[in-house]
């Protein structure tokens, strides 16, 4: 039923390493334990409250990015939900499928995708910007502001994909 792993399966120490059963993914392991923890941080990061509003001490209110965003749409706010949505939702995750898909192929084979990882990389933290101005805007308002743990899962997965992204992009062939 299963398959035993032999010694001759595996490549040897001057075997081709451009070989598809022999390459190494960009970045290595590392990269790979990056991009993974991202990938979980993300999605928490998007659905998880990232502030929580205090009125007259008594009434709570809990805003995930997802929630603002469809919140603002609902209230006519257009053009800020589609900044807040494409810096903080769209981008990211354009980011990490990017940043995932060049790490599993060839890097120097995908200069293009690679040049994209590079410009979004050049947006990095924009997002959680974005969200620090919500916060100073928000508080300016009179409501008491607290911040939530989808504030940090979503701040802790835009630096793993920076770390990660620029272990891709060297096209560094670390151990994996």
């Amino acid at each position: 039923m299963g398959h035993d792993l032999r010694m001759t399966d595996l490549p040897s120490p001057s075997a081709d390493l451009s070989s598809p059963r022999s390459r190494r993914a960009a970045g290595g392991g590392l990269a790979r334990a990056l991009i993974i923890l991202a990938a979980v941080f993300l999605p928490l990061g998007l659905m998880l409250p990232v502030l929580e509003t205090t009125r007259l001490w008594v009434f709570k209110d809990s805003y995930s990015l997802i929630e603002t965003v469809r919140g603002l749409i609902d209230s006519g706010e257009i053009a800020l939900a589609l900044l807040i949505g494409t810096f903080s939702i769209f981008t990211p995750t354009l980011k990490l499928v990017l940043v995932t898909w060049l790490h599993l192929s060839n890097p120097r084979g995908n200069t293009g995708l690679a040049r994209w990882v590079e410009r979004l990389g050049k947006w990095s933290l924009t997002d959680v910007l974005v969200i620090a101005v919500l916060i100073v805007v928000w508080s300016r308002t009179g409501l008491q502001l607290t911040t939530q743990p989808g504030l940090w899962f979503f701040a802790l997965s835009a630096i793993l994909l920076m770390l990660a992204s620029g272990l891709v992009g060297k096209g560094g062939n670390s151990a994996s």
